[in-house]
């Protein structure tokens, strides 16, 4: 499973693959994304580090790409700030809210006036903020991976990790070692300064580690996650990061009414990659149509 999510990590942080490129300006900052097919909007928010083509459409080792399963629908999906072919800002301030912000002009842009939003890892992160700041633009929302941010857990140790190793050009060693599974084999330190080096190529580590430390800035309360009227499912992992799995059971209890799906033997990693992972985020589309 090592090898696994080196795999990922690799594909997550391989230089930008080709895709027709689209743009707008989301409040100065340029915010490249993907518009294909037809029908009822579907917004895809794809995790750190990666980029929307990455992820949902050219995600190198996927057998079958996610957007393929979209068929009748309109899919958008923004490369968030820091990311991909969207520009790349160096202030922390640039980030946490104005993310989700970016969401909503994207759809302002795209002349949509209500989608669904499904996002993985960091973008379920990002569609918790628009859960609670725009429900009027949300037909529902999936959260792979993840979900709302509550309170940022007292040991913040994974995200503290990540930014100070980037920030010190020392690579993304904290990362590979948290989407590690419990049980499974740990990388060697050689093995992670090599395996920093090829996923960093072409990315900006001072701008990811801007990103990271606006995550803050997403948290979501008690109170506005129990005022949600907006279908919610969840989708993760039999095996997800501990961390995460301890984040989206806390979440459920506030939404009781939200679905849950859990992919046996899914990681983090490769989850979304799954043909049950795509089967449940369909499914609930069509249950929740306009």
């Amino acid at each position: 499973m090592r090898f696994a999510i080196i795999a990922f990590l690799a594909a997550a942080f391989a230089v930008p693959t080709r895709a027709e490129e689209k743009s707008f300006d989301s409040n100065g900052v340029k915010i490249a994304y993907l518009d294909e097919g037809a029908g009822e909007a579907v917004v895809l928010l794809h995790g750190f580090g990666t980029s929307a083509a990455e992820m949902w459409t050219k995600m190198p080792f996927a057998t079958t790409q996610f957007v393929t399963a979209l068929k009748g629908y309109r899919v958008l999906a923004p490369d968030h700030r820091g990311h991909g072919k969207s520009d790349k800002p160096h202030d922390p301030k640039q980030y946490g809210k104005a993310m989700a912000e970016d969401v909503v002009r994207l759809l302002d842009h795209a002349k949509v006036k209500k989608a669904h939003v499904v996002g993985y890892s960091m973008g379920a992160m990002i569609a918790g903020r628009l859960l609670v700041d725009h429900p009027d633009r949300l037909l529902s929302v999936t959260f792979g991976g993840g979900g709302p941010v509550l309170q940022p857990p007292k040991d913040a140790g994974p995200i503290k990790d990540m930014i100070e190793s980037l920030e010190a050009g020392k690579g993304i060693g904290p990362l590979v070692l948290a989407l590690t599974p419990e049980g499974d084999e740990k990388p060697t330190a050689e093995q992670i300064e090599q395996f920093s080096k090829l996923l960093l190529r072409g990315k900006d580590p001072t701008a990811l580690a801007a990103a990271l430390r606006g995550f803050a800035e997403l948290e979501v309360t008690d109170a506005e996650l129990k005022a949600v009227k907006v279908p919610v499912q969840f989708i993760h992992g039999s095996r997800e990061v501990k961390l995460l799995a301890e984040g989206i059971a806390a979440v459920r209890k506030l939404l009781p009414k939200a679905e849950i799906v859990v992919i046996n033997k899914g990681t983090h990693a490769d989850t979304f990659l799954t043909a049950e992972f795509r089967k449940a985020v369909v499914g609930f589309l069509k249950a929740h149509k306009e």
